[in-house]
């Protein structure tokens, strides 16, 4: 009887493991169901991720050679750097004109084609220079935390 009675409740535990099981079993399908898009989709943005991530350091890397050649174009051969140098020595020759053109009773701009130009010019420099090399400045501060621009000033 011993053997019966475990052969019985051996059945029942396996009738209940299987109701069990199809339960789990459902749930658990239904589940990896569901979840499947996003594994897919995940799996395949994190297989590419590596390749994407080394493209915009490439991209990031090319970008700060372009700038640094573009403002080291700009600054150390262009004459913008220049300007003060360029209007200081301006003003003194026009104040030069001036003075001897009062003394002779002649316009300046009757000596220089481009008078009226200068003085337009030189009446603008110092606010003008000053906010070119304030630019000059923030593009160096930005660029060097980003990407260690060297300063030419």
């Amino acid at each position: 009887m011993a053997i019966k009675l475990n052969q019985v409740v051996l059945n029942k535990l396996k009738n209940a493991k299987k109701d069990s099981l199809k339960k789990v079993d459902l749930s658990l399908v239904s589940d990896i169901d569901n979840e499947f898009d996003w594994l897919e989709q995940s799996y395949s943005e994190a297989s590419y991720g590596a390749e994407f991530m080394r493209e915009w350091e490439d991209k990031i890397l090319d970008f700060g050679t372009e700038l640094s050649i573009a403002v080291d174009n700009y600054v150390v051969n262009g004459a913008g750097y220049s300007f003060e140098e360029a209007y200081t020595d301006m003003r003194v020759k026009i104040e030069e004109l001036e003075s001897k053109s009062e003394e002779l009773g002649i316009n300046p701009s009757e000596l220089v084609s481009n008078y009226e130009e200068i003085k337009d010019i030189l009446s603008n420099a110092e606010s003008v220079d000053s906010e070119f090399k304030n630019a000059y400045k923030e593009v160096l501060r930005q660029a060097n935390e980003r990407f260690g621009l060297a300063d030419f000033s």
